[in-house]
């Protein structure tokens, strides 16, 4: 139902027409921040596709906020039943947030997703959190004056203030850290690489080629890996592989940048880093066509920066420094392409054991992410 909040509107998109409207609302919000990057269009309306495996077990409801009949904002109220039923408490997402500098309409959009979750029966909002933390989780914290690498979240300083105005506390940072790759890899890091090397760990690429069948222990694993991670969902190994770009892997991947561990002849652990594709994707204008196309095979050998997403070990290994040895050859096949620097995360403040391994790499912490949520029984 549309409601209104004094002179501004607040109306539920029910229609294509309107989710077009929703999707640009980000370009009006940011068309003076020379550091944002534009959502791919595809990727957005792809998510929200009844086919997407994650609306099997989730619902949702769009909202916009209108005053004198322009669009000033957005936001999407998300229940994952999902993730309700793994950690035993109705806990209900606010995400796809964007606002003008205007506290009236911030209000709004979150009141009128509160009352959407409580219509549901929640009993938390939570959130940012667009749908699934993979998508996008946190409003930034810090960091506001460098571009985004890809896949991480980028939101100006003036959300912060909108959320604690609204009474919503912190529940999780996300932590991003740096790597300076002018300066030498660590002789730690070369240590703790040799004491893996001694007990006849080998490494690979992943295989392009055999696409299909590295998806089928990469995926298991992955599941593994994560099942203690903050905000994991168990999911089927499908509803995977509509993430992260999975179904094109076989076609954009780096296989120098995508390295698995192996002790005879099984995969125990694994590393995933890319280029930024932002420094192009930047670009692009949420456009993905011919020309497009074009622009990114043309420069995507200019990248000179690059983003260690997921490292993952199977438990029974995790003490004999793998993940040194894979952090290792990624930023040394790094190095020697020419890159000055490298993005890691994000890592979950409380992940002891990962934050230990990347500070052997010397990488420094340098953005945080931050998400909220609000007690709604109170």
């Amino acid at each position: 139902m549309r409601r209104s909040f004094g002179d501004i509107q607040i109306e539920p998109i029910q229609h294509l027409k309107e989710f077009k409207i929703f999707y640009q609302v980000p370009f009006q919000i940011y068309h003076d921040d020379p550091n944002w990057v534009p959502p791919f269009w595809n990727e957005i309306k792809d998510f929200f596709k009844k086919k997407n495996p994650f609306w099997l077990h989730a619902e949702c409801q769009l909202f916009i906020a209108k005053k004198n009949n322009e669009v000033i904002g957005r936001i999407a109220a998300i229940i994952d039943s999902k993730y309700c039923e793994t950690v035993g408490e109705k806990i209900g997402y606010f995400g796809f947030f964007e606002c003008i500098q205007d506290f009236k309409c911030a209000n709004a959009l979150l009141q009128t997703a509160q009352d959407w979750l409580l219509s549901k029966e929640m009993k938390v909002m939570r959130g940012p959190i667009d749908g699934r933390i993979d998508v996008g989780c946190g409003f930034s914290y810090t960091g506001f004056n460098s571009r985004p690498c890809v896949l991480s979240s980028y939101s100006p300083a003036y959300y912060i203030a909108y959320v604690k105005n609204f009474g919503m506390k912190k529940v999780k940072d996300q932590l991003f850290y740096y790597i300076d790759l002018t300066k030498p890899i660590p002789k730690k890091l070369e240590e703790k690489t040799r004491q893996s090397i001694a007990l006849d760990v080998k490494i690979r690429p992943f295989n392009r080629l055999r696409t299909r069948k590295e998806l089928k222990w990469w995926v298991e694993l992955f599941l593994e890996t994560f099942s203690d991670h903050w905000g994991f969902v168990p999911v089927p190994a499908e509803e995977v592989k509509t993430r992260f770009g999975v179904k094109q892997l076989r076609w954009f991947v780096d296989s120098r940048l995508f390295l698995i561990a192996e002790i005879k002849d099984s995969s125990i652990a694994y590393i995933w880093s890319t280029p930024d594709y932002n420094q192009i994707f930047q670009n692009m204008n949420g456009r993905l066509g011919f020309f497009q196309m074009l622009l990114f095979l043309c420069k995507k050998r200019r990248i000179n920066v690059g983003k260690l997403h997921f490292i993952g070990v199977k438990k029974e290994f995790r003490d004999l420094n793998i993940g040194s040895l894979l952090n290792y050859k990624i930023l040394k096949e790094m190095k020697n392409r020419g890159y000055i620097g490298a993005e890691v995360g994000w890592i979950d403040e409380e992940n002891s054991i990962a934050r230990t391994t990347i500070a052997i790499t010397g990488a420094t912490l340098y953005k945080r992410n931050r998400v909220f949520e609000k007690n709604l029984t109170v």
